[in-house]
C-alpha cells in the first residue's frame, strides 16, 4: 500500500505539471521547451500504465492461521517489496478474558512459620503409667516449621454480578497451614520419604458469586470469606463459611461545604486553583449483615428401612437427626467516623441453630476433671445443642502523635447456657455462658517500615460460644480458659511482614473440662497452655 500511494502522488503530480504547460500558447513554444514536452508526455504515459498495473493488483493474502495481519514494506537490495506479516500481540492480548468479566484481580500470599505448642495437665486422675499416657502436671510439647499458600482470583462481570475463587493448602477448615516433614512415614499418601508431598495438597478455601444491583445491598451465595464482623474469639479467622449472606450498607453524611464553585480567572486568563471543599464533620454507617450457613448437611434425609436410633445423649433411645443443620446469623451495627480524630463501631450479633445433622447431634459434655485425660477427652466435644449466642464486638480508633491505636472487645452470652449444662451433666453449672475479651492496638501496616502491636485479654467459659468456630491457635480451639495474647509485626517492605505472636492461657473453672476440640495439644482439662509462632509474610 506505500509503494501504490508514493506511485499514485507521483503521477498526480506529473498530470498537473503536464495540464499548466498544455495551457500555454503554442506560439511562445520554443523547439528546447517542444522538446520537454514531448518527453513530459512519454512519463506520463508510463505512469499511466504503472498506475493501470496496481489497480489490477490484489491486495496481499494474510498469513493463514496468524490472526490480523499488517503490512511491510522490505528492500532487497533492488526494488521495494510489500510484505505481510502477523500483527504482534501486547502483554494484554495474550491473556484472553471473557467478554462478560469488566474487572479481575489475582491475588495471594505465602507464609513461612515456626510455632510452639505447649501445654501442662493438672492434679486430675490418672491411669496407669505408660507411654503416651498423661501424668500429674505433665507436659506436652510440639514445635513445627510451616508454610502456607493461599491463590485467590476475583472479578467483576457485566450487571452487577461478581465472583471469587481461592485455592489453599491443607483441607483442616480451621488451618490452612502444611508442616515440614509431617509425610515421612511409609503409609503417607505418596509412599512417605524425606520431602514427600502427600500433605501437600491444594483444596478450594472460597467458590462463592454474588449480585450488587440494588443500592446499598450485597448478595453473596458459596462458600466465601466471613461477611460477618467479628472477632477470634467466636470466629476462627481462616473459616470460609458455605451458604447464603444478605447485606446492606448505607453512608449518611454530616456537615461538611458544598461543592466547589466553578474556577475563577485572573487577569492573565489563567485558571485560579480552588482549595478541596471541607470535610464532613461525621460519617455514619449503618449496616446490617444475615447469613443462613450450611452446618451440616444429613445423609440421607430419608434412609432405607427404620431410622437409626442412639443412647450417647444419656436420655434412653433417641432417634438419630435426619434434617440438615443451619447457623443463622442476624448483625445489625453501626461506624461513626469523625474524619482524622476517632472513629467507634458496634455490631450486636445473634446466632441461633435449626436442625441438628449427622455429625454435630450428640449432647456437648466437654470434659471432665474427675476423669483421666484420655477418657475426659473421649467426652463429646463438637455438640450444637443449647446455642443461642448473643455476641456484641465493637472497636474504639483514634491517633496520638500521629500514631493510630484502637480498643478492641467483644461480648458474648449463651441465652440457652442453663440447658447447655444440664445437657452435659452439669445442672449447677449453667452461669459458665460468658465469653469476653478486651484489648489494645497501636501502629498500623500499611507501608514499609510500619509496625503494629496488639495485646488482649480474653476469657471464654464452658458453656458460653460453639466450640467448633473458635481460634484453634491461641487457646488451642478450647473453652474453660483464659489468658492473654500479644501480636508484634513489622513491615519489611509494603507486602511483606514480619509477625511474632505469643500467647498464654489458665484453666479457669476447675469443675470443668476445657471443652472443645484440642488442636495441637491432647489434654483435657487444660491447667496451663503455651503458644508462640514466628512468621514471615509475603502478600502479592
Amino acid at each position: 500500500m506505500f509503494i501504490k500511494k508514493v506511485i499514485l502522488r507521483a503521477a498526480g503530480a506529473s498530470l498537473a505539471a503536464i495540464a499548466s504547460l498544455a495551457v500555454q500558447p503554442l506560439g511562445a513554444q520554443t523547439p528546447t521547451e517542444s522538446k520537454r514536452i514531448a518527453e513530459l508526455e512519454r512519463e506520463v504515459a508510463e505512469l499511466k500504465q504503472a498506475v493501470n498495473s496496481l489497480k489490477k493488483h490484489s491486495a496481499p493474502a494474510p498469513v493463514a492461521g496468524e490472526g490480523p495481519t499488517k503490512t511491510e514494506v522490505v528492500y532487497d537490495g533492488k526494488t521495494y517489496v510489500e510484505k505481510s506479516v502477523p500483527v504482534e500481540k501486547s502483554a494484554a492480548d495474550k491473556w484472553k478474558l471473557s467478554t462478560s468479566i469488566t474487572e479481575m484481580e489475582l491475588y495471594g500470599d505465602v507464609r513461612l512459620r515456626y510455632q510452639y505448642n505447649g501445654g501442662e495437665t493438672d492434679s486430675t486422675p490418672v491411669a496407669a503409667p505408660g507411654a503416651g499416657v498423661a501424668g500429674t502436671h505433665d507436659w506436652q510439647e510440639r514445635e513445627r516449621e510451616r508454610y502456607r499458600l493461599r491463590l485467590g482470583l476475583r472479578g467483576t462481570l457485566l450487571d452487577d454480578w461478581f465472583f471469587g475463587v481461592r485455592l489453599e493448602t491443607n483441607a483442616n477448615d480451621r488451618s490452612t497451614n502444611v508442616t515440614f516433614g509431617d509425610d515421612t512415614s511409609t503409609s503417607s499418601p505418596g509412599g512417605g520419604g524425606p520431602f514427600a508431598k502427600g500433605s501437600d495438597g491444594v483444596d478450594v478455601g472460597q467458590a462463592y458469586a454474588g449480585y450488587k444491583g440494588f443500592p446499598d445491598f450485597t448478595f453473596t451465595a458459596g462458600k466465601m470469606p466471613n461477611p460477618l464482623l467479628s472477632t477470634r474469639m467466636v470466629w476462627d479467622p481462616d473459616l470460609n463459611p458455605e451458604g447464603l449472606a444478605e447485606q446492606w450498607k448505607h453512608t449518611f453524611v454530616f456537615g461538611g461545604g458544598p461543592p466547589p464553585p466553578p474556577p475563577s480567572y485572573s487577569k492573565d486568563g489563567k485558571a485560579v486553583a480552588l482549595g478541596p471543599p471541607a470535610e464532613p464533620f461525621l460519617k455514619l454507617d449503618l449496616f446490617a449483615n444475615f447469613a443462613q450457613f450450611v452446618y451440616d448437611d444429613s445423609n440421607p434425609e430419608n434412609p432405607l428401612g427404620a431410622r437409626a436410633t442412639t443412647t450417647a445423649n444419656g436420655v434412653g433411645s433417641q432417634l438419630v437427626p435426619n434434617t440438615d443443620a443451619f447457623l443463622c446469623a442476624w448483625q445489625i451495627g453501626a461506624r461513626l467516623d469523625f474524619p482524622h480524630i476517632l472513629y467507634f463501631q458496634l455490631a450486636p450479633t445473634l446466632y441461633n441453630y435449626t436442625g441438628n445433622g449427622d455429625t454435630f447431634n450428640i449432647h456437648y459434655q466437654g470434659g471432665d476433671p474427675r476423669l483421666t485425660n484420655s477418657a475426659s477427652l473421649a467426652q463429646n466435644q463438637t455438640g450444637i445443642n443449647s446455642l443461642l449466642v448473643f455476641d456484641v464486638p465493637g472497636e474504639l480508633g483514634w491517633k496520638a502523635w500521629g500514631v493510630p491505636m484502637r480498643i478492641f472487645g467483644d461480648f458474648a452470652v449463651n441465652l440457652e447456657g442453663d440447658e447447655r449444662a444440664a445437657a452435659a451433666g452439669q445442672p449447677g453449672q449453667g452461669s459458665q455462658r460468658y465469653a469476653y475479651t478486651l484489648g489494645l492496638g497501636i501502629g498500623q501496616l500499611k507501608k514499609k517500615n510500619d509496625w503494629q502491636i496488639d495485646l488482649w485479654y480474653q476469657h471464654a467459659e464452658q458453656f458460653a460460644l460453639d466450640p467448633n468456630l473458635i481460634d484453634d491457635d491461641w487457646f488451642n480451639g478450647q473453652l474453660n480458659i483464659h489468658g492473654i495474647g500479644v501480636t508484634a509485626a513489622y513491615n519489611l517492605s509494603a507486602a511483606v511482614n514480619l509477625t511474632l505472636n505469643y500467647g498464654h492461657g489458665w484453666w479457669y473453672n476447675h469443675n470443668l473440662g476445657t471443652g472443645g476440640v484440642a488442636q495441637a495439644i491432647a489434654i483435657n482439662p487444660m491447667d496451663q497452655y503455651n503458644f508462640f509462632t514466628a512468621d514471615l509474610n509475603v502478600k502479592f
